[in-house]
């Protein structure tokens, strides 16, 4: 079993929350990439994402969707629930979240977790992500 970590850096756009309960969908453009641990045999090159994330209350969301590498994706399912409150920057939120991803295309029968932290900026929509990818590949 070979490991791998990750380190991404994107800049996303979310759609106004809508519906009952509140959903939107966030997208990423194409993030930045650091190999933190790992083997050289799979490093990717690009790397976006696109999820939905459900506000579950005040505090509290669920976020699903997927990573897409160059010809491998990693599908994010939230554990638990993520959280978003506001920070100390006033009309920025912070917040945080975590995924058990599973791996298709070419990350086929990978599994792991994603760690992901961010600044949120409500009125504008835009957010940055930091997420740590830590893969077990086959």
């Amino acid at each position: 079993m070979r490991r791998q970590i990750l380190l991404l850096r994107f800049e996303t756009q979310a759609t106004p929350p809508a519906g009952d309960p509140p959903t939107s969908t966030v997208k990423s453009g194409p993030g930045s990439i650091t190999v933190l641990e790992g083997g050289d045999s799979w490093v990717p090159t690009e790397a976006s994402y696109e999820t939905r994330v459900t506000i579950t209350g005040e505090t509290t969301f669920v976020e699903d969707g997927e990573i897409i590498f160059d010809g491998a994706g990693l599908r994010l399912t939230t554990v638990g629930a993520g959280l978003i409150e506001p920070s100390a920057e006033e009309g920025t939120s912070r917040g945080a979240v975590t995924w058990q991803v599973e791996g298709t295309g070419r990350l086929s029968g990978a599994t792991g977790l994603v760690s992901a932290n961010f600044e949120f900026h409500p009125e504008r929509g835009i957010a940055a992500d930091y997420h740590i990818v830590r893969l077990f590949l086959l």
